[in-house]
């Protein structure tokens, strides 16, 4: 591992073992004991249908959740962290359309954030909005809410839908209005206007009404709460009271930032390194951003305590899609690379899920809604596999259109991708391949797929590539 690298935990987590909460020796052992037992009474009216709490960042990598305190004494702790999570279309909005169908960008139709072929419009226009895990779970009895983003385009209200408009499904829906997400200076759909002073950063506002959600909702009914607060996305603008918490951040400089990039697309060749200032100015600022993430989770999970609801709820903490912090001489996302598609993610559920453990399956984000609809019994054709069970996955499809521009100058061509236990396929729409074993090249620094050595299987991943890539992404053929 290179110095000063926050990716050391790789090679300790590689290795295989199968099981939500399974123990580094393969044996599963029964679910933790519940937490504070003396206070919690679960309802006998939601016998069976335990409440569902989903915290869902934006642009947040894995190796940023080791400080954050409430994450990890309330969710990692108590629960089951899965080091192998993989946002297939790492963008917002294909992601999160993802999330809350269940469907891949291929069923969704969403790609991007902007219309034709992603944001709001599309995934309204081919009638995503009609189907998703809050329609699911209200039928179910849920009291469903969404607290924070949405879907980008949403806010501009692109189809002249009548003032107020709220999507199928959701009994609260509290989000950005004007602008898909920001810190200050924003307004929300209930009409609630917020400035510029200190108490009105939004991750903060966002996280006493998911909060207030909680405590308001009947005792008797089942709760499904959706919480989006827009960090750590840039604009970098960390609360007043974190700014500078994490001025002595270890700097980051692995290969993967340091490389040759010779053997990577044409798009990628001619550009220049990331200032390593700004590398670390940018995940120093993202950390002090997830402090108030921090900060929400415990008083979420405080409400659930305080309500009865914590002994019987599913929390689910995961991100969007992660980001390139100067990896493959990248600030930003949208590329098939692990900085890009991994993601956190953390589940607890007393009794239902292992306390402290790590799940090294290969999980994607259609797999968090199979997940959801299993365990509040909800009907939802998914694309995905509930991790509450013991099956794997062989792979995880991976797919981008073309973007016109990148990082603000530079586009990239659409691809198709495969990412299985210990490889990254991928092949661009221009026919240029890349191969990475991450048993030896956890960094992605040396592209194999012209080695003779990976001939054979270079043609079985494009095999398996392409066959499950229908319909392909717009722009790749």
């Amino acid at each position: 591992m290179e110095p000063g690298t926050d990716f050391n935990h790789l090679s300790r987590e590689w290795p295989r073992v199968s099981g939500v909460g399974a123990s580094s020796s393969g044996t599963r052992r029964k679910g933790p004991a519940v937490d504070d037992p003396a206070v919690e009474q679960a309802p006998e009216a939601r016998a069976g249908r335990p409440d569902i709490v989903v915290i869902l960042t934006d642009d947040q990598r894995p190796d940023t959740l080791r400080h954050m305190p409430a994450v990890q004494r309330d969710l990692v702790d108590k629960g089951t962290r899965f080091s192998r999570m993989v946002s297939p279309t790492p963008t917002c909005c294909p992601s999160r359309s993802s999330l809350l169908t269940g469907l891949s960008a291929r069923r969704t139709g969403v790609y991007g954030n902007s219309h034709p072929d992603g944001g709001w419009r599309t995934f309204f226009d081919n009638g995503n909005e009609t189907r998703t895990l809050a329609t699911a779970l209200q039928s179910r009895g849920y009291r469903t809410g969404i607290v924070g983003k949405y879907l980008n385009g949403f806010a501009q209200n692109e189809l002249g839908l009548p003032a107020g408009h709220r999507p199928p499904g959701w009994d609260l829906f509290l989000t950005f209005r004007k602008r898909t997400g920001a810190y200050y200076d924003y307004t929300l759909t209930d009409g609630s206007h917020f400035g510029k002073d200190p108490a009105d950063y939004s991750t903060d506002v966002l996280g006493k009404r998911a909060a207030r959600f909680i405590r308001n909702t009947d005792s008797d009914q089942p709760l499904f709460l959706l919480f989006t607060p827009f960090g750590p996305h840039k604009p970098y603008r960390p609360a007043p009271r974190h700014k500078g918490d994490f001025a002595d951040l270890p700097s980051y400089h692995p290969r993967s930032v340091t490389e040759r990039v010779a053997d990577k697309p044409p798009f990628l060749r001619d550009r220049p390194r990331v200032k390593q200032q700004t590398i670390d100015w940018v995940r120093a600022r993202q950390q002090e951003q997830l402090s108030s993430v921090d900060d929400a989770v415990g008083e979420i999970v405080d409400a659930l305590r305080a309500s009865g609801r914590l002994r019987n709820t599913l929390l689910v903490y995961l991100s969007d899609n992660g980001l390139m912090t100067g990896d493959h001489r990248m600030i930003g996302k949208s590329l098939p690379y692990r900085f890009a598609t991994d993601v956190p993610l953390v589940a607890r559920w007393d009794g239902h899920v292992d306390a402290g453990r790590v799940d090294r399956r290969l999980v994607a984000t259609a797999d968090v809604t199979a997940t959801i609809a299993e365990a509040a019994g909800a009907t939802l054709e998914t694309d995905g596999t509930s991790v509450l069970g013991d099956e794997k996955r062989s792979g995880v499809l991976l797919e981008g259109r073309k973007w016109q521009r990148l990082d603000g100058s530079v586009p990239h061509p659409a691809y198709c991708g495969l990412r299985t236990d210990h490889f990254l396929f991928v092949r661009y729409a221009d026919g240029f391949e890349e191969l990475y074993d991450y048993r030896e090249d956890p960094f992605e620094t040396r592209n194999r797929a012209a080695d003779p050595v990976h001939a054979e299987r270079v043609r079985s991943l494009r095999l398996r590539t392409l066959e499950g890539s229908v319909p392909t992404p717009p722009g790749f053929s």
